[in-house]
């Protein structure tokens, strides 16, 4: 079976996670990707780890996470300061559709790539380009590192009043740009040519922002009910010590608590969850009592317990720990790679196609292999003739002509594309709400006797008969769509259900797998009624495997991946990201999608995709479990950390305020004897005296920033405000919003991060069930019968 993107040529020239994971992402969808590196290599093969643990050799060709970043490319070693290297890298490019790179910027053009000579070289050349805050605004050079992205962009989080804020590990974030740019760049191929190169341009600060839960919307609505505008619960339990490691119980409404307190014999507890989660006396009191009954279990039995109830429970998995996971392992996910006499275990694909599966990538190239004529074989692609060839020999353009991906037809990316949006909380909803913004007609179904969970999440009950329509996530989540009420439990509204299927290009849910299924809305019984539709499921845990049944949501997600044991203090407990698993997955989801679509237009065949929360979060925390699978290690939480780098968040002279710093560790002094000294310094000073002060000397610094903060000028405002990355529309009900867009410009392309503001519940009831040919006696008599309604019933 042909790839969905066989016949698509891609040139990378890439040197850190975000580019070579957008390129990997091509790769397991079909296309033909050529690596170039320079004479050194790329860095990443300097990472590690290795074969050996941390005193073994460090071999360039044998470096983990490389090869899995690299898997199944080809290879050119070229130095572009050359002018037959040079030229061989423009011949490569002149035959490509897209151009990834992830340098500072300025640093193609260097080179005599920049935009206007590729237009010259190859106009109809997509040109992704990820840096750290983006290719315009007054940041644009601004000296900057992963913590100091994440410290800009509000990823680093307060765990522990006595301590620093702290950073997401194993480098995820760096992941995060590179999945945006993948799903930016298969957007942009589907525009008409323009004539002129069209350039992707991606903010690894906005595509930060872009996954959390709405942060400053949040902060904005809190300030205006007069409460505090950070405001932030643990979720209960949490992370928690069990006889044999760390889970998770992840308390997402109030019947999942009064659960717990009766799965541990402490129902007194059941009234007092807000106060508990906001952390008054009673939680103290609360964990007194629960973690000795926790101790005294397994993981294992916690989880199945807790689950049987129906309690979002999971293992706090790390590199070790997941490889033995039981969903993971029946699923088959992680896959065995490497080479002759050296192998690990590394994420599989992120998502399952039934009708155009992944297959299993070829090595990563060698450093000194070249691109041959023929693409694909052997000796540019890692293969036993390539070694000893010399690195400066120039590489031809691919044989073969290539195959441009089918363009729209309408104004927009997904004009005349009809989706029907099952989805409830943020994964498949920010999937939708990505499609709508580009064109695509989205109807989103709920009900008014259980509408859409995302609804109550900073919602309060107290403000009125319409509070349900006061969520700011929700609301962040569900613009560019048609609200449509249906009672999926009466057999109209399931009719009513069936018939938009019937018509649409593509369906979408994220539910566990029973819900769908028990409605008769799963892939084969849609494929009776529409036999190309495209169906996107994202399950929590997968359509197979021992806990294809089991209930989740984000933290359940990060805990079992690995997130959440990478993350934290080394001398502390696991902590939860609390923000990116859901629209890393909506993101991913999308590329999927994306590829679905070229593949259907080509012949015309629809499929299922499967995209399991928990394997696209395992894909982006991959390097704990290739390093314990390689060495027998499993690393320790390294707090703000990072090899390679003395860095750290310091305190400064305001309460509360911190910031975050990075310089290159040259191993002449002690990392705690740096902090102090840093800390000592940076005590005396604002956050702005500090910043400026390094920025002047070239050391990357960033003020930790909170949700209140992400509107400010003075702040990361005028940065996001030159690039456009807020807009302002207005809802029905809570008024004007500058709501966040997407971490990218596609230009020249759509001027616009949004189409419409997000809608009331029921508020196109007639609208499309108009659309669908029933007269006003028969959407009356739904409306009678409660099938459909604009209020949430018993408000």
């Amino acid at each position: 079976m042909t790839a969905p993107l066989a016949g698509l040529h891609v040139v990378e020239l890439a040197n850190e996670i975000s580019g070579s994971y957008a390129a990997k992402l091509f790769v397991d969808l079909g296309a033909e990707v050529t690596k170039i590196e320079p004479p050194a290599g790329d860095p990443l093969r300097r990472w590690g780890p290795f074969p050996g643990g941390p005193k073994g050799v460090a071999d360039p060709e044998r470096s983990g996470l490389f090869h899995y970043l690299n898997a199944g490319k080809c290879g050119a070693t070229l130095d572009l300061g050359q002018p037959d290297d040079l030229a061989a890298a423009r011949e490569l490019i002149a035959r490509a559709h897209v151009l990834i790179e992830d340098f500072v910027p300025g640093t193609l053009e260097s080179w005599g790539l920049g935009p206007d000579a590729l237009g010259r070289l190859n106009p109809n050349l997509v040109l992704l380009r990820i840096s750290a805050f983006g290719q315009c605004g007054p940041w644009r050079q601004r000296r900057a590192t992963a913590l100091t992205v994440q410290a800009a962009s509000g990823w680093i989080s307060a765990r522990d009043p006595d301590r620093p804020p702290v950073q997401v590990g194993a480098r995820i974030s760096e992941y995060v740009a590179g999945g945006y740019g993948a799903l930016g760049a298969l957007t942009a191929l589907r525009l008409p040519p323009a004539g002129r190169v069209r350039e992707v341009d991606v903010s690894q600060l906005e595509a930060l922002l872009s996954t959390l839960p709405y942060p400053m919307l949040m902060a904005q609505r809190m300030q205006r009910l007069g409460l505090p505008p950070n405001l932030r619960s643990a979720p209960m339990l949490g992370v928690v010590r069990a006889a044999d490691g760390w889970v998770g119980i992840n308390c997402l409404t109030g019947q999942h608590w009064l659960d717990v307190c009766a799965m541990l014999g402490l129902p007194e507890y059941g009234e007092q969850q807000i106060a508990i989660m906001l952390g008054g006396p009673e939680r103290e009191e609360f964990f007194r009592k629960a973690q000795p009954l926790l101790a005294h279990q397994t993981v294992a039995e916690i989880v199945e317990l807790a689950q049987a109830l129906r309690i979002p429970a999971a293992p706090v998995n790390d590199g070790a720990t997941v490889l033995d996971c039981p969903q993971y392992a029946e699923r088959g996910f992680f896959v065995q790679s490497g080479g002759p006499g050296w192998s690990f275990k590394r994420p599989g694909a992120a998502f399952r196609f039934s009708k155009t599966p992944v297959p299993q990538p070829r090595p990563a190239p060698r450093l000194v292999a070249i691109a041959s004529a023929a693409v694909g074989a052997p000796p540019a692609c890692g293969g036993p003739g390539a070694a000893g060839r010399h690195h400066r020999t120039r590489p031809e353009p691919w044989a073969t002509d290539a195959r441009s991906l089918s363009v729209t037809e309408g104004p927009l990316t997904f004009s005349g594309l009809r989706v029907l949006d099952l989805t409830t909380f943020w994964a498949g909803a920010y999937l939708t709400c990505y499609l709508g913004a580009f064109g695509a007609d989205i109807v989103k179904v709920e009900s008014i006797q259980r509408p859409d969970g995302h609804r109550y999440s900073g919602a309060f009950a107290y403000e009125g008969d319409d509070w349900y329509e006061r969520s700011p996530i929700w609301q962040g989540t569900n613009l560019n769509k048609r609200d449509l009420t249906l009672d999926l439990t009466s057999e109209r509204g399931l009719n009513i259900a069936r018939r938009l299927a019937a018509e649409a290009d593509v369906v979408v849910e994220n539910f566990s797998p029973r819900v769908v299924e028990q409605f008769g809305l799963d892939y084969e019984s849609l494929v009776a009624l529409n036999p190309d539709v495209i169906a996107v499921r994202m399950p929590g845990y997968g359509l197979q495997g021992p806990w294809r049944d089991y209930v989740g949501w984000a933290l359940n997600f990060e805990q079992t991946s690995g997130m959440s044991a990478a993350t934290g203090y080394p001398d502390g407990p696991p902590c939860n990201p609390q923000g990116p698993a859901d629209p890393i997955v909506g993101v991913h989801a999308g590329v999927a999608l994306l590829a679905a679509l070229e593949h259907r237009s080509r012949t015309g065949v629809g499929q299922l995709i499967e995209v399991a929360q928990i394997e696209v979060a395992a894909c982006v925390t991959a390097e704990p479990v290739i390093e314990y699978s390689m060495t027998g290690v499993v690393r320790p939480r390294e707090g703000n950390r990072r090899r390679g780098c003395l860095q750290g968040v310091y305190p400064t002279s305001a309460e509360g305020v911190w910031v975050a710093l990075s310089l290159p560790d040259d191993g002449r002094l002690d990392h705690d004897v740096f902090d102090e000294l840093v800390a000592a310094w940076t005590r005396t000073q604002t956050a702005a005296q500090v910043v400026e002060t390094l920025r002047t000397q070239g050391i990357p610094a960033e003020r930790v920033i909170t949700g209140d903060q992400m509107y400010d000028a003075d702040l990361i405002g005028a940065q996001l405000d030159a690039r456009g990355y807020y807009e302002e529309l207005v809802h029905p009900i809570t008024g004007p919003h500058r709501y966040p867009g997407w971490p990218f410009r596609i230009t020249p392309g759509p001027a616009r991060h949004h189409r419409a503001a997000p809608p009331t519940l029921g508020q196109h009831n007639d609208e499309v069930l108009g659309g669908l040919g029933l007269c006003a006696d028969e959407v009356a008599s739904l409306r009678a019968e409660r099938v459909i309604g604009e209020r949430l019933l018993n408000a």
